[in-house]
């Protein structure tokens, strides 16, 4: 043991000696540093239903705050989502089969975020189509 370390233990009590329970906390100290993919991860894991955001966070050891700024940080553009699960996030509903009245198909989605409609054709970039509904969610 080291002797140029000294603990001092104060106590209730006018005799010296032990003085009660003493604990050793172990784990990380000070500020830890999280890979933005495992930021991500945790974010698209709280947009799941049924889950909470305090519950993800106190299964990561992660602050709820802290979450709630990676939340806001992944609607802002600020951290970089996996393209593949950006469209992942927005609900779908089939409204008819998709055939027009010549009986070609003119496949058109129609995404409603709030009062806003995005009809997206048959054909698009998903990362662009993410980053609309990022900005559309953020204005809202």
């Amino acid at each position: 043991m080291d002797t140029d370390v000294q603990t001092y233990v104060t106590s209730h009590s006018h005799e010296q000696g032990y003085a009660g329970r003493i604990e050793v906390v172990t784990g990380p100290t000070g500020r830890r540093r999280w890979p933005e993919h495992v930021k991500a991860a945790m974010v698209l894991e709280t947009f799941r239903d049924g889950v909470s955001v305090s519950d993800v966070a106190r299964k990561h050891g992660v602050s709820a705050p802290q979450l709630h700024a990676w939340r806001r940080a992944a609607r802002e553009g600020l951290l970089p989502m996996p393209e593949d699960e950006a469209l992942g996030l927005v609900p779908i509903v089939v409204a008819d089969g998709g055939q027009s009245a010549g009986g070609r198909s003119d496949a058109c989605l129609a995404l409603e975020i709030g009062d806003v409609r995005i009809l997206v054709p048959a054909v698009f970039d998903a990362a662009h189509l993410g980053r609309v509904i990022a900005a559309v969610r953020s204005a809202a």
